[in-house]
Order: C-alpha cells, then structure tokens, then sequence
C-alpha cells in the first residue's frame, strides 16, 4: 500500500508509543538551520511543538 501523500513509508511503518515510554532517538533542524538530537538532550527538559502544516506548501 502506499504511503498517503506528504507521509512516508517510514511513518507508516513506525510504531505507536505509549504513555511511559522511552522518546525513540531523532534528530530535527532547528530554526537557526542546526540540528538538535533528542539523546544529546538527555537530563534537560526537552519541550516538542509541532505545527501541522505550518511550513508546508499544501
């Protein structure tokens, strides 16, 4: 089955979490054009806002 548009078959593929566990290891761009990786983070609070859409040209 294909992936529905703007999603890839990893997303499709990736397993659902449950309340409790571990974040799986990522790696995003942050706004400066730097990455952040979620391990290297480890022992700070880490705060995730995802906006839907917001920098897409959907």
């Amino acid at each position: 089955m294909p992936a529905p548009k703007g999603r890839t078959k990893i997303a499709t593929e990736t397993k659902t979490l449950k309340v409790g566990d571990a974040a799986p290891d990522f790696t995003l761009r942050a706004h400066d054009g730097s990455e952040v990786t979620l391990s290297k983070l480890r022992g700070q609070r880490v705060v995730l806002a995802f906006f839907a859409f917001a920098f897409t040209n959907t």
